[in-house]
């Protein structure tokens, strides 16, 4: 008996590669493949309800992302971001700025080997940097030398993606030829015909910018100012014991708890690789340093502050205790705020904060022995001009600020409960997160009993979000979402089909594909849906129904795939949802279980194997 039964096992497995290997539809003609009385393949479909809930207040600093500038969305609302942030002393800091302490040059060196006068270094502060990095990536599928956001055909090396009869691949390794112009020196000559091209932008690097929205060919006006207020890593209220958190609905600057202005003004933002070059040494005839790279810096927000205040309230303080221990540098110098104004044409820019730093440039007199001089004289010291720089980090204590408008009328009334069920509604940020029941109401049930009290194998179980391409398209709304996140809300936590799902590759949408939330496109490269497979899901739910709950899921935008850690919504509720759908201000309207489009209802679809 036991050797029928692994028979008839392994004829089934069989069976099931057979079918199933190949990537096509589900349908009950493939039970034409066995006689109608042992196996039936088939499909169900069970119903759903949606419900809506608003997000107004978030915790708010411990996202892995943070955003700022304004975002523009007439259906759920406009955004605003602001931030603010401790700073924190380089990882090695000793106080010290030139190559002498302040008491060394009160009293200058004296010993057996070296022996110097008294001498003011007089550190000037010349330039001071806040500078905060775009999220950037530099994917390039194939090797071809040209990333994947400019490469005509970013799986194959041989592709032209300037259309100049050279591959990406040839022009990249020739070191001449730039891949992405078909006349690189601009002499009119196409490149494969030119004998003599020198490649100009050779020495920068290409990126492709992540998570902008909106206009960046604008000035933009930013604001940034010294904090008054000392941000508590624990909570005073909790006598030190819990740590301190910060929501969104908190505002220094509005509270009149910030000071002095350190920039005020509109900047233009440079998308390009920051190159800077070293200084040519007149000693070396022979060598030219000044087109020797000294430094690259990815893209970012570059925005000058006040050198009068760095100078008294940083290099003036050389000697300070507060420059040798962090904690005491932080009750000194509170930290700052960056503010953003409104301009013209809104913008919204995730920044990598985590980056971002204010870099300090001074120069300074240094003694430096003579040419053949002793060092134990102190006469053979003679003052030089030198520079050098001195770095404070955008870590510690942060969050964002956030405000938010009031939703349409029409959003306002799904999340009051009152809506007819055709639409669903997302937004990230503070904005709206939806819930979906399956088997719902007393057919969903009794649904749900049939499929557990039958046997049947579940091959798949999907849910499938259809964009209404029309009504987003009369309503204005700008830039969908690339993914959606389906979750557990009753834990909080992932989906078992997202855990055990290990697809991954070089682009985000190769993450978790197989669990899928991927935005789909048709011939136009508009977005029409959104598809899960949550196969094991419904699964565990049938057949360990005393293990696993027909659990309510979670519905969100999603803008880091990888992290399933949440944050906590204050108000109007207390309730949790993931961080990735804070980080992102997109929102999307997908038709819901009512829609007036039979072909576009959200449903649970359920393949299966039934053997009769």
């Amino acid at each position: 008996m036991r050797y029928m039964n692994l028979k008839f096992s392994c004829a089934l497995f069989a069976l099931f590669f057979i079918i199933f290997s190949c990537e096509k539809e589900f349908s009950s003609v493939s039970s034409s493949l066995l006689p109608s009385d042992t196996f039936v393949i088939d499909k169900q479909t069970a119903s759903v309800e949606v419900m809506h809930k608003s997000v107004e207040i978030i915790r708010s600093d411990n996202l892995s992302f943070f955003y700022l500038g304004d975002y523009e969305d007439q259906v759920f609302g406009n955004t605003n971001a602001r931030f603010t942030t401790q700073l924190s002393l380089p990882s090695v800091s000793n106080g010290i700025f030139g190559k002498m302490s302040a008491d060394l040059e009160t009293s200058g060196v004296s010993s057996e080997n070296i022996n110097k006068n008294p001498h003011n270094e007089q550190e000037t502060v010349t330039e001071v940097w806040l500078e905060i990095p775009f999220y950037t990536n530099q994917r390039d599928r194939d090797g071809d030398g040209v990333i994947d956001a400019f490469d005509i055909d970013p799986d194959d090396p041989n592709s032209d993606s300037d259309g100049d009869s050279l591959t990406d691949l040839e022009e990249s390794r020739s070191g001449n030829f730039d891949p992405l112009n078909p006349d690189t020196d601009g002499d009119g000559t196409n490149d494969a015909d030119d004998e003599d091209t020198i490649n100009p932008g050779t020495k920068a690097n290409v990126y492709e910018i992540d998570y902008l929205y909106g206009d960046t060919t604008q000035e933009i006006h930013f604001q940034v100012k010294k904090l008054n207020y000392y941000l508590p890593k624990l909570d005073p209220e909790d006598n030190f014991e819990s740590e301190m958190a910060f929501y969104s609905n908190k505002d220094f600057d509005q509270e009149g708890l910030t000071s002095q202005s350190l920039f005020d003004d509109k900047i233009s933002i440079d998308l390009n690789e920051i190159i800077s070059f070293k200084v040519d040494d007149p000693e070396t005839e022979e060598v030219d340093e000044s087109s020797e790279v000294d430094q690259r810096l990815s893209p970012r927000i570059r925005i000058p502050l006040d050198t009068d205040f760095f100078q008294q309230s940083i290099l003036d303080m050389e000697g300070d205790e507060m420059l040798l221990d962090n904690n005491r540098f932080q009750e000194y110098f509170n930290g700052i705020f960056i503010g953003f104004q409104s301009t013209a044409s809104p913008l919204m820019m995730q920044l990598n904060f985590s980056g971002g730093r204010i870099q300090i440039e001074y120069d300074y007199k240094e003694l430096i022995l003579i040419e053949g001089g002793d060092a134990a004289s102190a006469q053979d010291y003679e003052p030089q001009d030198s520079s050098s720089t001195f770095t404070l980090n955008l870590s510690g204590v942060r969050f964002n600020t956030i405000t938010q408008s009031q939703p349409s009328a029409e959003v306002q009334t799904a999340l009051n409960g009152n809506d007819d069920g055709q639409y669903i509604y997302l937004k990230g940020g503070l904005g709206v997160v939806s819930y979906i029941d399956l088997f719902a109401g007393e057919t969903g049930e009794e649904q749900l009993r049939i499929l557990q009290d039958n046997p049947w194998l579940i091959n798949e179980a999907n849910l499938t979000f259809y964009v209404d391409r029309q009504k987003i398209e009369a309503l204005g709304l700008g830039d969908l979402p690339s993914r959606l996140y389906l979750f557990d809300s009753n834990g909080k936590i992932p989906l078992e089909d997202y855990i055990i799902d290990t697809t991954s590759g070089p682009s985000p949408a190769d993450i978790k594909s197989t669990f899928g939330g991927i935005a789909q496109v048709n011939d136009d490269g508009e977005i029409i849906s959104y598809k899960f497979l949550i196969t094991n899901h419904l699964s565990n739910l049938l057949r360990n129904p005393d293990d696993y709950d027909n659990v309510r899921l979670g519905l969100t935008v999603s803008s880091d795939y990888l992290n399933i850690q949440n944050t906590t919504v204050a108000a109007p509720t207390a309730f949790e949802i993931p961080q990735s759908s804070i980080n992102t201000p997109l929102s999307v309207i997908l038709a819901g279980p009512n829609h007036t489009n039979p072909d576009l209802r959200l449903q649970l679809d359920i393949f299966y194997t039934a053997y009769e």
